[in-house]
């Protein structure tokens, strides 16, 4: 089979030709139809994340299962005995295994899932489609639901980085809290399609001065800047919810942060919120941006996330 494999960090990746893995016990062997390539994928080969190498890279995957037909891949995999797992948060747990990351993902025709319980069945969904689900999807699905207490009288939202996970998160918060939302970000086509999705107001950087506080502010870039302008514009009592990876880092203490402001990191999503995102995908309640590109063409994918030249998700196909 041909699969993308990362041997050396700061390396491009290579197309080999690989043996096709073999299930054993309940594993299931899935023929992958997409993956989806997200910016933590960039930071695993660039190295900013450690990872195990050789690896497949790729933990948005979607694909065909004898017997089910086209499925979604949930990537996390905990241990199933410690407090996380047993609570339905296997993303969180200390033990666990995430495809793309510490085991084998999906930049490859055929990947290994530990078992049938990790497959959402996609119904009439495209799995090429709805590859990005897997984490764009989820996860901003995740950190708006987690801030629904925040707005409940006074819904006003900022979104910064309005791509991939941030044109989401501005569906998630019409649809679930009917905020005011506004959409940071520094290109231009992307706020152009926060409006389209529904953002009241979509800003580039320089024109934040003025923006007015809210109640909830999720940072989908997470560099230096990005969490600056977060606690800014974060109203007292609020929520800062970082969710990008950028390295940034957020001085706290009472002159950095409002008065009790509640600042936190939003991680993945569990296997229960990913099925309601795919079930909110399938009643069409929410859209997504899919450009394709060939697994052949995974280190042109890599370098267009890097520099930010992706509208919505990149997705390889097999």
């Amino acid at each position: 089979m041909k699969a993308a494999i990362l041997y050396r960090h700061g390396r491009p990746l290579r197309v080999v030709d690989r043996p096709r893995p073999k299930p054993r016990g309940e594993q299931v062997l899935v023929r992958v139809r997409g993956a989806g390539v997200c910016h933590s994928d960039v930071h695993i080969a660039d190295g900013t994340f450690a990872a195990r190498l050789p690896l497949v890279l790729g933990h948005e995957v979607a694909g065909e299962v004898p017997g089910i037909g086209p499925v979604l891949v949930y990537a996390s995999w905990g241990c199933k005995t410690c407090a996380w797992c047993r609570s339905g948060e296997e993303q969180l747990c200390p033990d666990g295994e995430n495809a793309g990351w510490t085991t084998d993902g999906g930049y490859a025709e055929w990947m290994l899932v530990p078992s049938r319980r990790y497959l959402i069945p996609l119904g009439d969904l495209d799995p090429v489609r709805a590859a990005p689900l897997a984490d764009a999807g989820v996860t901003p699905y995740r950190a708006v639901r987690r801030a629904l207490p925040w707005l409940q009288e006074t819904p006003t939202a900022v979104v910064i980085g309005a791509g991939g996970l941030g044109q989401f998160a501005i569906q998630y918060l019409k649809l679930l809290a009917n905020a005011r939302v506004i959409a940071v970000d520094r290109i231009q086509a992307k706020l152009v399609r926060a409006k389209d999705l529904g953002a009241d107001d979509a800003l580039l950087p320089p024109q934040t001065s003025k923006m007015p506080s809210a109640r909830a502010v999720f940072d989908f870039v997470g560099s230096r800047k990005s969490l600056a302008l977060a606690a800014k514009v974060v109203d007292q009592g609020g929520i800062l919810v970082q969710i990008g990876e950028a390295g940034g880092r957020l001085p706290f203490g009472f002159d950095t942060v409002p008065s009790e402001a509640h600042v936190t990191t939003s991680v993945w999503g569990s296997l229960d919120e990913l099925r309601t995102v795919v079930d909110l995908a399938r009643r069409d309640r929410i859209t997504w941006h899919v450009e394709t590109l060939p697994l052949e063409r995974a280190n042109d994918a890599l370098r267009r996330v890097r520099r930010g030249q992706v509208l919505g998700r990149l997705v390889l196909t097999l």
